[in-house]
């Protein structure tokens, strides 16, 4: 007589495909804002980069910050952009209440989700050619940060005149 019973290990099979698409997930990629409650060195702002014959464009996404929260640099074929993102709403003090700075006194917060870090941040974007960094213009419209690298002349296409003999 046979101790099998039909579908005694399908719970066990369940948990194992379970254990190996959590493991795969986790071993595949760290989460798009890393590991901890803070979003993950670098990541920090999201950006795009394109480039087209004249120039390199870099698009940045900066919700909720201003033109005077943001630093750009551009040395050779790097451009760094800084700044700080500033607290979106009170932090609890050791009291246990929330304060806005001025002794006013608040409900407590509870945070449910934090998925926007705030803080000072810093990104090195590496160019693909080097860039006039006298002609690089910035702008910054609904959160969005667009940075024109203009090529160094000597990094753009060059029509070459063909004649005949």
């Amino acid at each position: 007589m046979s101790t099998f019973r039909p579908g005694f290990a399908l719970p066990f099979e369940e948990l194992r495909d379970e254990i190996d698409r959590v493991w795969t997930t986790l071993t595949a990629a760290p989460p798009v804002h890393g590991w901890g409650t803070r979003p993950a060195e670098g990541v920090f702002p999201a950006v795009a980069v394109r480039e087209s014959d004249e120039a390199i464009t870099v698009e940045a996404e900066l919700p909720g910050l201003d033109a005077d929260d943001v630093e750009i640099t551009v040395a050779g074929d790097e451009l760094l952009v800084k700044g700080s993102r500033p607290e979106i709403c009170p932090v609890p003090h050791a009291s246990g209440r929330a304060g806005n700075g001025d002794g006013e006194k608040q409900d407590r917060v509870m945070w449910h989700r934090r998925e926007r870090g705030t803080g000072a941040f810093e990104r090195r974007i590496a160019l693909p050619v080097a860039v006039d960094a006298s002609r690089v213009e910035a702008r910054l419209v609904d959160g969005v940060l667009t940075v024109t690298c203009p090529k160094a002349a000597e990094c753009q296409p060059h029509k070459v005149a063909v004649r005949s003999v």
